[in-house]
């Protein structure tokens, strides 16, 4: 059966008549996304070139055939004759290199491509995780935010209701009417552009899977933050140096350069081919007429170039320069993954404190607002301004919770993509923490 046939009957299996979780847009987005079917066929091209390579130093055999009709006149001793006759044959020629310094540099170069592409694809498809995990985490973000928006709006509805209430007893002012409208009217305008944020971050997961599922997966109420391993940054920067696709990609490009230093130099060298060929024929010329002709012949073929205007000399240097071009990207490459290595990893690090803080804040805010709203009412020792900002405060650390549990998440797969680790487990492991069914079409 065919491979995508059977995935896409897998994905029937597995996919729920629910919610689509991000294990499940993973498989997805193998099966059908673009970018990725992109990538596996850009592999499969430059896998390719290791039989182009290898093509060179094989034997190569060709065979033409000619049939000519031929009409002349033949001019012999003050004698004239009509010559009307066909002239046909055929010939087999091979010819193997025995010493070709330039078809060897080939070869190398051809494994180099080939190792260059698995490298690339390793490294986009570990690129497309994380970026679909970013567009998966950006509509449970949207979503998130478009529930907030409405639960502040109501909040400030009802403490807009409460200043005219208020109002009409004596008890309230002119000003606290207009601060709960203009928060009102703000909240409007936060829930609009959540609306259309959604939309947006809906639209680019499409993009990457190929279809827009009308419910996720979002986060489960319990958020553990477990400690890394291993837990010290100089390992994981040995491992990201030792093990990164892109490291490897550019490694592989280096070595293709130096290689291509070899192949321009070998233009001074003479080759050897040992040659062989097969000639059948019959009046292949005006000398020959009526007479058949059968050969084979067997040698070596030397040749020596002696002068090329200079463009040995030229390329040779020309792919010197490219070699060293090679080498210095190999290094910033090299240092960009330790960035982001080390970014990454104290992203984990300084996200779990942080959604520790934020859960704190959570509370603490929970509380400031019921402690607001009850000396508003009664004591009179809150004002209908300690209200709205006790309420737009409380909003704001749950979305700045909620987004940065999702922060944590992505430095996390970012981290083990950094050191070329990240794939099936990796999702698993943060698909664990969704659960809840969320609706996120129109």
């Amino acid at each position: 059966m065919n491979r995508h046939c059977l995935l896409l009957c897998l994905l029937g299996l597995s996919l729920p008549a629910s919610a689509m979780d991000l294990k499940q847009a993973w498989d997805l987005l193998q099966y059908q996304g673009p970018v990725y079917r992109a990538a596996e066929h850009e592999k499969q091209a430059g896998m390719e070139n290791r039989a182009i390579g290898q093509a060179g130093l094989l034997p190569q055999i060709n065979a033409t055939a000619y049939y000519n009709k031929v009409n002349g006149t033949q001019h012999q001793n003050s004698l004239e004759n009509d010559l009307d006759y066909d002239s046909k044959g055929a010939s087999v020629r091979l010819r193997q290199p025995l010493f070709n310094k330039q078809k060897m540099a080939e070869y190398r170069q051809g494994e180099q491509r080939a190792d260059y592409s698995v490298a690339v694809f390793d490294a986009k498809s570990q690129d497309a995780a994380v970026r679909l995990a970013d567009s998966y985490f950006d509509v449970l973000l949207a979503s998130e935010t478009i529930t907030l928006a409405k639960a502040k709006l109501n909040a400030f509805e009802e403490q807009l209701a409460s200043a005219k209430r208020r109002m009409e007893l004596g008890a309230g002012t002119v000003t606290d009417i207009d601060e709960s409208v203009a928060r009102r009217d703000l909240a409007e305008a936060d829930l609009i552009e959540a609306q259309d944020n959604l939309v947006n971050a809906r639209r680019t997961l499409e993009e990457y899977i190929g279809e827009t599922p009308a419910s996720l997966t979002t986060l489960q109420p319990g958020f553990s933050t477990p400690p890394l391993l291993p837990g010290n940054l100089q390992d994981w920067l040995v491992k990201a140096q030792a093990d990164s696709p892109l490291i490897h990609a550019r490694r592989h490009s280096y070595e293709l350069a130096e290689e291509e230093v070899n192949r321009a130099r070998a233009g001074h060298w003479p080759t050897l081919d040992f040659v062989a060929g097969y000639t059948a024929g019959s009046s292949q010329s005006i000398s020959e007429l009526n007479q058949r002709n059968q050969y084979n012949s067997i040698g070596l073929e030397l040749n020596i170039p002696l002068y090329s205007g200079g463009s040995t000399s030229a390329l040779t240097r020309q792919a010197s320069a490219n070699s060293s071009k090679a080498l210095d990207e190999l290094d910033a490459t090299r240092q960009e993954v330790i960035s982001g290595t080390t970014r990454e990893y104290r992203g984990v690090q300084s996200g779990a404190m942080r959604i520790q803080a934020l859960e704190k804040a959570v509370a603490s805010n929970e509380r400031s607002l019921t402690s607001t709203r009850k000396g508003f009412k009664e004591g009179g020792t809150s004002t209908n301004s300690d209200v709205l900002n006790a309420e737009e405060l409380l909003f704001d650390a749950r979305h700045d919770l909620f987004e940065a549990k999702l922060n944590y998440l992505m430095s996390r797969l970012r981290l083990a993509s950094s050191v070329g680790s990240l794939g099936d487990d990796d999702i698993e492991l943060v698909n664990d923490y969704l659960g809840p069914e969320l609706m996120v079409s129109k």
